[in-house]
């Protein structure tokens, strides 16, 4: 049983990983103010991509394609019972979310929390007698 949750979780984690990029991507997340010497200012939040089209900061491009690509590789591992595959995906998005944890971790972290379950589930039926 434990396998069959562990195998669902990483089945589906491919489709976290796609919400995940996304909002990272189209989120709202950077806020800003601007203003002129004439008193006229501005407030408001700009998407990560908003900011790269405009000559910003194109590192969030990589991150969010190596989120979806990591979580694929978890869950062809989920899917075929290959754990190591599993644990390995967890292991890379547990890193990214510690390495990043002040900007783009909060948003993988949920990811990660999912692949690991996985991971542990689909380790712990292995060791379960049949």
């Amino acid at each position: 049983m434990y396998g069959k949750v562990g195998k669902a979780l990483g089945g589906i984690s491919p489709l976290l990983a796609v919400g995940t990029a996304l909002f990272l991507l189209f989120g709202p997340l950077y806020g800003f103010e601007s203003g002129d010497s004439e008193g006229n200012f501005e407030t408001g939040t700009a998407s990560a991509f908003e900011l790269a089209l405009e000559g910003g900061d194109r590192a969030v491009f990589f991150w969010a394609a190596f989120v979806v690509v990591v979580s694929i590789v978890g869950a062809m591992g989920a899917l075929a019972n290959r754990v190591g595959w599993v644990w390995v995906s967890a292991v890379a998005l547990w890193g990214l979310a510690a390495l990043s944890i002040m900007s783009i971790g909060l948003f993988v972290a949920p990811l990660a929390i999912v692949m690991f379950a996985s991971a542990a589930l689909i380790t712990v039926s292995r060791a379960e007698p049949e």
